[in-house]
């Protein structure tokens, strides 16, 4: 039986899981298909080639309220999914304001999975009532596509003690680090990773380090901690007044900051150490920036856009359990939502 969904969002990571679900034939069925201007509602499931059309639409920009419903409307008939059977929402979108709707799904006994960070990293009091119904899964908020969030609760539900968590939760700026150690100046490196795609369209919501920030502190409030946001201690890579400038006048204010990084790498190299940009979690709290590693570390190992996390716990003290993999993509982010999607079918089906 298909599992049914409501997609929240239908940006690069939407379209991304979409495409996945449409190559497992018909193992999830998708009733409703929602942007910012409205969206596409069927409740018998919204028939293949239409689900082409919209993904194809989405790819030239376009929004879904020309398409289908407008915004009101449209949400006022997802509402009523919601009374008529069990499913799955996911939140793909990168929106603060979707809580209160995910609270009426779950309300509703309808599972919810995310690839958004921000309700997650709201007040406390949201992130508890989000995750007090269990069945919340947001494995692709930290590391994309790999297991952190699964076994990090595993760890815990098995009676586990983690004394730290430490990673490299931005493929991005892992990237630009790892560019950095083979000697391409930072601003040359920030522009290389743009023209990969690597970044935002303004790589200083990279370089400010929110995102990592934001991660850290999923990981923090799952291992129990009432953290808020503004506890992050965060180091950014570039001043938070240069997010305000245009894109190409912000990369040539980067250029003083090549000597700046350099100097960071070298004295890491005469103490022996590799220089990254970690998140750092545990009781004591969590913190976000360049730190350095030792060059027998996973971390230190770890090349381009590669994601790593480093989990220290009562039994994996003397051998920390490492987590690696591709961190950034929204093939590999659409990977996470699926894992997220099929555990919770099973109990969320109409």
């Amino acid at each position: 039986m298909a599992i049914p969904i409501v997609l929240l969002g239908c940006g690069t990571v939407g379209r991304a899981l979409a495409l996945e679900a449409l190559a497992l034939g018909d193992r999830l069925r998708f009733l409703a298909v929602l942007d910012s201007s409205g969206g596409v509602v069927d409740p018998s499931g919204i028939p293949v080639g239409r689900l082409r059309e919209i993904l194809a639409l989405k790819e030239k920009g376009e929004g879904l309220g020309a398409a289908g419903l407008a915004w009101e409307e449209a949400l006022a008939a997802v509402r009523a999914l919601l009374r008529e059977g069990r499913g799955v929402v996911v939140d793909a979108t990168a929106s603060e304001g979707t809580v209160g709707f995910l609270l009426e799904a779950l309300e509703q006994g309808w599972g919810v999975v995310f690839a958004n960070k921000r309700p997650l990293v709201g007040p406390w009091e949201d992130y508890r009532r989000l995750t007090s119904s269990g069945r919340l899964r947001y494995e692709a908020t930290v590391g994309a596509g790999l297991p952190v969030i699964a076994v990090l609760n595993s760890l815990l539900a098995t009676g586990d003690e983690v004394y730290r968590i430490r990673g490299i939760l931005s493929g991005t700026l892992g990237f630009l680090l790892h560019r950095v150690e083979e000697g391409i100046p930072f601003s040359q490196a920030v522009r290389e990773a743009m023209a990969r795609g690597y970044t935002e369209p303004h790589p200083a919501e990279d370089l400010s380090g929110k995102d990592v920030a934001r991660k850290a502190l999923i990981l923090a409030r799952t291992l129990g901690l009432p953290l808020e946001l503004q506890e992050v201690a965060v180091e950014p890579l570039c001043p938070p007044e240069m997010g305000e400038l245009p894109v190409e006048e912000f990369l040539e204010e980067l250029l003083p900051l090549d000597v700046k990084m350099q100097r960071r790498l070298e004295q890491a190299r005469k103490r022996g150490s590799a220089l990254r940009y970690l998140a750092e979690v545990s009781p004591a709290g969590c913190r976000v920036g360049l730190m350095e590693v030792e060059w027998e570390s996973p971390l230190a190992r770890a090349r381009g856009p590669e994601n790593v996390v480093v989990l220290e716990t009562r039994r994996f003290r003397k051998h920390p359990l490492v987590i690696s993999g591709p961190g950034a993509g929204s093939a590999s982010t659409a990977a996470g939502l699926l894992a997220d999607i099929v555990r919770l079918g099973g109990s969320s089906r109409r």
